[in-house]
């Protein structure tokens, strides 16, 4: 295996080495710091009040914020204009719905309504009504028919022309 001492025995030998004087040390200074960069550059700092300058009007840099504006605001329009179908579309869908519940609510009491009628116009119900209050059934003679073309003419017709109505 080779070392870096046996590759500089090769070329210097090593009775050379051997007889080589022994390194002295000498005291010299001691070493210095090195420089930082850029020590010796001074920068003299100036305060410098812009306050009252004014900036010069730019006609180029006017034409085009008002095109970006311009060009932000008709996409804002059409974005908003895209979107409105959709929420026109949901708000329809709440009202349909809503209208819908409404609709089936009035039917279930519809539906409490002609029960309830159906019970009060029952044949029995009538019947035990009438008896409670005395009532019998009228005779032919008291049973007055009334004709017309309309509802809103109806003449007496009496179905026997001899028996005399009392006013009541």
């Amino acid at each position: 295996m080779a070392s870096l001492a046996t590759f500089v025995n090769r070329f210097v030998g090593v009775r050379d080495l051997a007889e080589a004087p022994p390194a002295v040390w000498i005291r010299t200074e001691s070493p210095r710091l090195r420089a930082i960069a850029n020590e010796d550059v001074y920068l003299f700092v100036k305060r410098i009040d812009n306050t009252t300058v004014v900036r010069a009007a730019d006609p180029v840099a006017r034409r085009a914020r008002s095109r970006s504006v311009a060009t932000g605001f008709v996409a804002a329009l059409l974005v908003i204009a895209g979107l409105v179908p959709a929420a026109y579309n949901t708000m329809a869908g709440f009202t349909l719905q809503s209208l819908r519940q409404e609709q089936d609510k009035l039917k279930q009491q519809e539906a409490q309504l002609d029960l309830q009628e159906a019970k009060l116009l029952s044949y029995d119900r009538l019947e035990k009504l009438a008896n409670s209050l005395k009532m019998v059934e009228p005779v032919p003679q008291q049973v007055q028919i009334l004709e017309g073309t309309s509802k809103a003419e109806a003449r007496n017709a009496f179905p026997f022309a001899t028996v005399e109505v009392s006013a009541r």
